[in-house]
């Protein structure tokens, strides 16, 4: 949990202690900047017959004399609360002064699992996969700021007939002793090829289906084989993005293991026959576990994996592609209905991103990878950087183009809200102006710089702020219910468009309040606020992934 001077906490207590009905929703940051804090009172108004004068006149006699509250107006059915920014800015100051962070955090107990990517590893990763990846990192990061014990789980699909045409595909056309990723992708897609012109091969993928789940060692040994391959080769292109995952699951693990098995035995009751294919009835559909022939699918595997996370944790996360949500939602009524499962399990969604010349393809090969999109934005940060700092030495350029890079990649895809459909454009990605990374690094450098220049000057909090000062303060000082909200709502990307409007007050403050030749008293409180902006940069953008650098 997060520990630091809620004044939303304070005006929302003193508010139901003279209107027991009113509730949390009611109590609202505001976003239109007319004020800070706002109450909608039409709940209490119709409730009670009031008019909005008599609710503002209670409102203002029960919270008229709080010492953190600059103004309350009456606006229509709205009560209106501006704070004083020195309070603000003295309840940041507070935490960071003890724990160099605002606001401070108190360890949970809970255990929470995150799983995200989990692509079929059937090839490189590709941008159409990586939303995917970077929504699930920083939301695992997300959350352990906000106390929480974290666990990034990737659950590799290593049991189905993708992998099991990708392996049939090495055995007949890959023809190097060292084969890559890529070589077993090419492998993949002449396998799908040939399946689809109704040859032998899909035989071929059947039985090699039948061998793996009766235990046939050279092909469990084969397929684990190529799909380590391209698994190490996911995790080398997402660790460019600084995404590393925390655990694995293998798919065939929980068949040899007997805990398929026992999900099959725990749903006996509710399973049903179909020529030898066990199903069972969700929201009106048949969910099949089994094939004809016995062998497992993909639901009864997925099934198994719940229940070893329920064992485990306390709280359950999956980030998943729009297509995949009827699928969750017969994992939540058997887990959950049938399955009698107490802990929490939530899902996050988010719509893929495709080309401008239509969706993404492994078995057909029409992708950008990770790797190629990592290359670019490197090489066109590396221009850029250059064309601005040309004094510098290459190795301090392709520093800060790395950042650049990976900063960029992360929050354009990022700062979108995850179920509104991307089409990636690499014009967008690589735009290093405007709403962008590298907007927002710019002026945590320029915040820098001052600081270097003013390194043991003396900071105090300030009697009086201007507009500006002012402005960024209130700000900075919302941090906590971002994290809250983004929590709440499991949105990552909130943090996102948080650090572009912090960084838009910033800039104001930059362009209006002079530091270096200022007087003392102004230069002393204008110092702390930079220290406090700094610091609240550093954190959010260590969830959302940026690379935050001293100088640029």
């Amino acid at each position: 949990m997060l520990l630091f001077d809620d004044y939303w906490k304070k005006i929302f207590e003193s508010i139901q202690s003279a209107y027991p009905e009113v509730t949390e929703g009611d109590i609202a940051l505001d976003k239109s900047g007319h004020c800070d804090l706002t109450f909608r009172a039409f709940q209490v108004m119709k409730k009670r017959g009031l008019s909005p004068d008599a609710v503002f006149s209670k409102v203002k006699e029960t919270l008229g004399s709080a010492d953190f509250i600059e103004k309350i107006e009456s606006v229509g059915g709205y009560v209106n609360f501006t704070l004083k920014p020195k309070r603000l800015m003295e309840a940041i100051w507070k935490e960071m002064e003890g724990t160099n962070q605002y606001p401070d955090t108190f360890q949970d107990p809970e255990r929470v699992s995150v799983e995200h990517t989990s692509t079929n590893p059937t090839g490189p990763i590709h941008i159409g996969r990586i939303r995917n990846s970077i929504i699930g990192d920083s939301l695992a990061r997300l959350i352990a700021r906000y106390g929480y014990r974290v666990t990034t789980q990737y659950f590799v699909n290593d049991s189905g007939r993708q992998v099991a045409s990708l392996y049939a595909g090495y055995r007949k056309f890959v023809k190097v002793d060292k084969p890559t990723a890529y070589d077993l992708l090419e492998g993949y897609k002449k396998a799908t090829e040939e399946m689809e012109k109704g040859t032998g091969m899909n035989d071929e993928v059947d039985q090699v289906i039948r061998d793996y789940e009766k235990g046939e060692p050279s092909t469990i040994e084969g397929i684990k084989k190529v799909c380590s391959i391209i698994l190490d080769s996911i995790n080398t292109s997402l660790s460019n993005l600084g995404i590393k995952i925390d655990d694995y699951t293998w798919e065939s693990d929980l068949i040899r293991t007997g805990d398929v098995d026992r999900v099959m035995e725990d749903l006996e009751e509710e399973l049903q026959d179909e020529d030898g294919a066990k199903y069972l009835m969700s929201n009106g559909r048949k969910m099949f576990l089994t094939r004809k022939d016995g062998t497992s699918l993909y639901f009864s595997r997925d099934i198994a994996y719940h229940l070893y996370k329920f064992q485990n944790f306390d709280w359950l996360i999956d980030v998943l592609g729009e297509n995949h949500k009827e699928h969750a939602g017969h994992i939540e009524y058997v887990t959950k209905s049938l399955l009698n499962q107490e802990h929490r399990l939530d899902f996050v969604f988010y719509s893929y991103v495709s080309l401008e010349t239509g969706k993404m393809s492994t078995r057909k090969g029409q992708i950008i990878t990770l790797d190629e999109l990592y290359d670019r934005a490197m090489e066109e940060s590396f221009k850029i950087v250059k064309g601005k700092r040309p004094e510098l030495p290459d190795k301090k350029l392709k520093e800060i183009a790395a950042g650049v890079a990976v900063s960029a990649i992360r929050f354009h895809i990022l700062k979108l809200n995850s179920n509104k459909p991307m089409v990636f454009k690499w014009s967008e990605a690589l735009n290093l102006e405007g709403d962008s990374a590298p907007f927002v690094m710019y002026s945590y450098a320029r915040a820098s710089s001052i600081m270097r220049k003013l390194e043991n000057q003396k900071q105090s909090v300030g009697l009086e702020y201007n507009k500006e000062e002012g402005s960024l303060i209130r700000q900075m000082y919302l941090y906590p219910y971002v994290l809250v909200e983004s929590l709440k709502g499991l949105k990552p990307e909130n943090v996102a468009n948080y650090l572009l409007e912090l960084t838009r007050k910033f800039n104001d403050f930059y362009t209006n309040c002079p530091v270096i030749n200022a007087a003392t008293e102004e230069k002393e409180r204008r110092v702390l606020i930079i220290n406090a902006y700094r610091t609240i940069v550093k954190d959010a953008a260590s969830i959302v992934g940026l690379k935050i650098l001293e100088e640029m």
